[in-house]
């Protein structure tokens, strides 16, 4: 995810912010372990958690259709556990 401006020099991606506190070692994805742990990842790209997506998501390709559900999205975080 490349941010513009000011953001671009706070964004981390989540999983991150975990090595930093030392809960992980890793910057990778937690549920495919296969690249870098990013938002958009997790809810377009990510196979690790694939079913899950989809049972919230549906089939969303594009990021403004994922974020155009914001139930759905809350769900599928909240599914996960990641938000915690």
């Amino acid at each position: 995810m490349k941010l513009r401006g000011s953001a671009s020099k706070y964004y981390q991606p989540p999983n991150k912010h975990l090595s930093i506190l030392g809960i992980t070692d890793s910057p990778l994805c937690r549920a495919c372990m296969e690249t870098e742990e990013t938002p958009i990842h997790v809810m377009l790209q990510c196979n690790g958690v694939a079913e899950q997506r989809a049972a919230h998501l549906g089939s969303s390709a594009a990021l403004h259709e994922a974020l155009g559900d914001l139930g759905g999205l809350l769900s599928f975080w909240s599914e996960l556990g990641w938000l915690e």
